[in-house]
Parts: C-alpha cells; structure tokens; sequence
C-alpha cells in the first residue's frame, strides 16, 4: 500500500545518501518523511542528490587547488634552494657548517702554483665553501707572486695565513694528508702547518657581484 511505498522509499534514501539524508532526517522527523506523498519524496531525493553532486564536484575542484597549490610552492622552494646553492658557490653568502681550518705559518718561499695545488686538493676532498685569510675562495680565483708575497683575487697574504674551509672535516683532513700534497710541499719548504678538525666552522667573507663585461645568456634552440 500507499505507507508500505513510502517507508520503503524512505529507508532507500537513507542507503543511498549516507551522511547528506542523516543531516535530513535530522531536521525532519522520521515520521514527516513517512507521511509524505511518493512525489515528493521522490522530489528530496533528487534534491539531495542534485546536492550531493554540487558538494562531490566543488570538493574535487578544492583538492585540484591545493595539489596546484602543493606544487606552486614545491617549485618555489625548489627554485629558493637553487638561489641558496648558487650564492653559496658565488661566494656572496656567509656560511658555516662542519669543516677544517689550516694554519699556514713561514710562507714565504710558497708559490702560486702550490697554492693552487692546495685548492684544487680540498676542492677535490669535497670543500663546499673556502675562506683564505679574509678573502672568499671561488671558481675564479687566482694567485700570484708579487714582491716576494703571495697574492689571491688582488689580495696580498700575511706571512701567516689561514685556510677555512666546509666540508666533512675527516675526508678534508685525510686529503690534506696524503704524501707528496700540498701541505707535505709547504712544509718540505720549511713552513709550519696545523689541520684542525672543527664541528663548526663560520666563514663571513663574501664577495660582490660584478656584471658581466663580454658574456651573455645565449638564445634559447627553437
């Protein structure tokens, strides 16, 4: 009969729609939706439905934001931590972290090609980042003799000078180490030389940034 339709409709809502129809039911007492004509049951349950879906779509669209959202900000921190790199290999930071620091004492009789030894060594042994007696080491370093000094990057070196350098301080100071390096030279030409390992080592110069004179970004293929 008609009540029989009617509570089996009912119970058909309340399967189908799960949480949307116990909200419903909530505002509506069982016995309204049981005396309510087949129509207009038939009527809520198209509601609800036609609700269901706004609420599954707009729910859809949120998650698509916040995965657009997700990788927007992964770039970012991806392209912020190819800047950090960057300034660290340029030299325009200051750094610190684990490393070593060599004290040089007695090098006068040094050359530049011995200085140049030494740093390719601890390039090679990993360094990340190197400081030789106030000025920042990076890839277009160079040295030189000049009036019986050593000269780095314009800078003449004290008698005494000091290495500071990051990176893992017992691979630094094994290479460092090796007969026949760089540091076995200097103290074959008679100066003194201490390694010493350190958990921190803070390195503040930094260099300034200078426009290119001659290069430029080529164009892109295509």
């Amino acid at each position: 009969g008609r009540g029989w339709r009617s509570q089996l409709l009912v119970a058909t809502l309340c399967l189908l729609l799960g949480f949307a129809i116990v909200v419903q039911v909530r505002q509506t007492q069982g016995d309204e939706l049981a005396g309510l004509r087949q129509n207009d049951l038939v009527r809520l349950l198209d509601e609800i439905t036609q609700r269901n879906e706004a609420l599954a779509q707009e729910a859809s669209e949120l998650r698509e934001d916040r995965a657009a959202l997700l990788s927007g900000s992964d770039a970012s921190r991806s392209a912020e931590d190819y800047l950090e790199v960057q300034r660290i290999l340029a030299g325009t930071a200051p750094v610190e972290g684990p490393g070593v620091v060599v004290t040089v004492a007695g090098t006068a009789s040094l050359t530049a090609q011995e200085m140049v030894h030494m740093l390719e060594e601890l390039r090679n042994a990993g360094a990340e980042a190197i400081e030789l007696s106030g000025v920042r080491v990076v890839t277009s370093s160079w040295f030189l003799e000049q009036d019986g000094a050593l000269v780095v990057d314009g800078t003449t070196l004290p008698t005494t000078h000091e290495w500071r350098v990051i990176g893992d301080p017992g691979t630094l100071a094994g290479a460092l180490d090796i007969p026949g390096g760089a540091l076995a030279a200097f103290r074959s030409k008679g100066a003194e030389v201490e390694v010493t390992e350190r958990e921190l080592v803070q390195i503040t110069a930094i260099r300034e940034v200078t426009v290119p004179e001659y290069a430029s970004p080529a164009p892109e293929d295509g």
